[in-house]
């Protein structure tokens, strides 16, 4: 009696446990980015002294290459400061930012309403080690004064960081004492960090992940060409080449536009392209070694 068959899956099993593998890696994509990109903020209002002012720096834009960030300043006033309106300046007030690279000192003349300033921040950070990289703004020093000229004198202020950039983490960390800045007692400045937020990694992983498959498969044809498993066929020259360009897009598109020659550059994609190149090389030998040409004699 021949030997019993042992029992293989059958194509439709296969099937049914590719989509569910499919599925669940889909699901786990979407609730670890979910996971990751959420914000629990809570809102609640901000008390000010009477004889003191309050100065929020809003995060606008983070500009990696050129290590720089976009804020916006506002103040608000205690009562002290504000005509019987409550509205308006009743004495000029002045607000010096540090590490500020254009409009540092920003001037609020008297019966004005206090409006915003668009300021640009020197950030200190590598962009070259896209994802991983990181910049700090520290440390963020504020100094209100009031009054003009030779008058001016320091009042207390308190700073507050606030915004959201996408792609983004906002970290205001520890309070640093800065009279060795040049500041008078009194005078802290902030440290703020901006990181990768996990949704921008998970993002980043999937691309670079596709464009590993992409070089897997084509050294994959090319080697069993190579040993014969398969035949040569010419369509598949203009299929590896395709596979190739196709790393341009998929480069252009990482989240966060990484410099060309940055870490990631160095760690996938230069072997993901020589991996390419060395298949297509190996698929045209093959194509050399075991096509041949036919001849025909008039």
């Amino acid at each position: 009696m021949p030997a019993p068959r042992p029992n293989r899956p059958s194509h439709r099993t296969l099937l049914v446990s590719l989509g569910a593998a499919v599925t669940a890696a889909y699901l786990g994509v979407l609730v670890l980015f979910g996971v990751s990109t959420h914000e629990s903020r809570e809102w609640r209002p901000v008390d000010v002294d009477a004889d003191s002012v309050l100065v929020v720096v809003t995060m606008k834009s983070l500009q990696p290459t050129v290590d720089r960030v976009h804020a916006e300043v506002t103040i608000y006033p205690g009562d002290s400061f504000l005509d019987a309106n409550g509205a308006t300046l009743a004495v000029p007030l002045s607000v010096l930012l540090v590490p500020a690279v254009s409009q540092s000192e920003l001037f609020f003349p008297a019966h004005s309403v206090p409006v915003g300033y668009p300021v640009e921040l020197l950030a200190r950070g590598q962009a070259i080690r896209w994802p991983f990289d990181t910049f700090d703004v520290t440390p963020v020093v504020v100094e209100a004064d009031v009054g003009e000229g030779s008058e001016r004198e320091p009042v207390p202020s308190d700073v507050l960081i606030d915004g959201r950039i996408d792609g983004w983490a906002i970290d205001q960390g520890t309070v640093v004492a800065a009279p060795e800045l040049g500041f008078p007692d009194g005078v802290d400045g902030t440290e703020v960090v901006f990181t990768r937020t996990g949704g921008t990694l998970v993002y980043a992983a999937i691309l670079l992940l596709m464009m590993v498959v992409l070089a897997v498969l084509a050294a994959f044809v090319a080697v069993q060409t190579f040993r014969r498993r398969r035949a040569v066929e010419t369509d598949m020259l203009a299929w590896m080449a395709a596979m190739l360009f196709a790393v341009v897009p998929l480069r252009g598109i990482l989240p966060g536009s990484p410099p060309i020659g940055s870490w990631v550059d160095v760690a996938v994609t230069m072997w993901v392209v020589t991996a390419l190149v060395a298949a297509l090389t190996l698929y045209v030998f093959c194509w050399w070694r075991d096509s041949h040409p036919s001849l025909t004699r008039r």
